[in-house]
This record gives C-alpha cells, sequence and structure tokens, in this order.
C-alpha cells in the first residue's frame, strides 16, 4: 500500500488513528477510541447528497455491467451486495480516508459465505485469498510503521475472499502501481505534500470492482 508519507513517526495521533492503536485514555469504558470517531465522521458523509449521488451512480454503473455480463442470474444477485460496498468504501475512503470496519468485516464473512455455496471462487481459494491478500497488507502496515491503515488490511482481505488468491494478489499488485503513479503525478503538479496521506483504499476498490465484473 503506498502512502506520500512513509515516515511517519509511529505515536503520531494520525499514525495510531490509521493503525487502530488507542491511547490509553480511550481504553475506558463509554469513551470512544480516535478510530470510532473517525469511522463515525466517515459515515457521517454518507447523509450528504453529493457522497449519496457518488455511492448510488458508482454502485448502479457496476451493478447495470454485472447485468450486462451475468443477466438475471443466482450470481449477479450474490455480487450486488459486494459492488454496493465496493462503491460506498471508495467515496469513503476518498472523502475520509478512513475504511469503516463495519464495511468491511460483514463483507469478508458474506463473501466466503457465498464462496462456500456458489463455489466461484472455491471455498478453500477464497480461504487463502482473504489470508494472502490481508496478510501481505498486514505485513506492509508493519514495514511502514503506520502509513498504511489498518482498514486496508481488511478490504484485501475482502477482495482475497471474493476473488481467490490469484485475484487478490492481482488487484494488490496494479492498485500499488496505479497508487504510485497517481502519487508522483500529484507531487510533480504540485497538488501533494510529500507528507500527505494517500487514499490507496479508493484504487483498490475500482480495482477490485473491475476484477469482479471481469471474472469469467
Amino acid at each position: 500500500m503506498i502512502f506520500i508519507n512513509m515516515e511517519a513517526p509511529a505515536a503520531s495521533p494520525e499514525v495510531s488513528q490509521r493503525l487502530g492503536a488507542h491511547p490509553r485514555s480511550h481504553l475506558r469504558p463509554g469513551i470512544s477510541s480516535p478510530e470510532q470517531d473517525g469511522a463515525r465522521r466517515a459515515l457521517a458523509l454518507l447523509r450528504q447528497p453529493v457522497c449519496i449521488a457518488s455511492v448510488l451512480g458508482l454502485a448502479l454503473t457496476s451493478s447495470t455491467i454485472a447485468f450486462l455480463r451475468f443477466g438475471w442470474t443466482l450470481r449477479l444477485w450474490c455480487l450486488v451486495p459486494l459492488l454496493v460496498a465496493l462503491a460506498i468504501i471508495l467515496i469513503l475512503d476518498f472523502r475520509a480516508k478512513i475504511i469503516p470496519d463495519v464495511l468491511t468485516l460483514p463483507a469478508i464473512a458474506y463473501a466466503l459465505v457465498v464462496a462456500a455455496f456458489m463455489k466461484s471462487p472455491p471455498l478453500g481459494a477464497a480461504l487463502l485469498g482473504m489470508v494472502a491478500g490481508g496478510g501481505i497488507v498486514f505485513l506492509l502496515v508493519v514495514a511502514s510503521r503506520g502509513a498504511i491503515g489498518g482498514g486496508d488490511i481488511k478490504l484485501m482481505a475482502m477482495l482475497g475472499a471474493a476473488l481467490g488468491w490469484k485475484g487478490a494478489l492481482a488487484v494488490l499488485a496494479f492498485s500499488q502501481l496505479a497508487g504510485a503513479l497517481v502519487a508522483l503525478t500529484l507531487l510533480i503538479a504540485g497538488r501533494g505534500r510529500k507528507h500527505d496521506l494517500f487514499p490507496i483504499g479508493a484504487i483498490i476498490s475500482l480495482l477490485g470492482t473491475v476484477m469482479l465484473l471481469g471474472q469469467p
């Protein structure tokens, strides 16, 4: 996962929020953690007309393409919830740079259930994809000392469960390449700064949607 700031100190509030590390004062009952507060603020964006229109536009577009590819089949109806979740994640990560667990964790479970019944991908491949996708990003989180968000781990685990390990690795590789190119372009154009966080989750969501729609 590529962020412009790859040297963010582990103790900074921004890093703590993205990794889900909570200061001791936030561990007391009845007090929200920074991660929870950030997730609430991100989900609150869905009340804004622009965000609603963006999510609906993306979800309807991807669902229409899925219908044209697969027709009125069970596969279409199984894909639609994942496509809607990815549309929401794309907008929230682009606008707030946060991917709430309330979206990714249920989607992981849903993708595994679909794999168990639809066999596309087979359940074994879905489980391997979940572990591979989430595991590789977890290692990148550790290596980057917090410059990568914990939400990206769960997003890749979700896509791994939906696509299998080969699809997950393809999405991860292409998203890093696309993210690096976009970040470099913004820096050269003077639209980005070295220590800005880059919403790579939005690119992962977009490429994951493309991969889901392009499955044979």
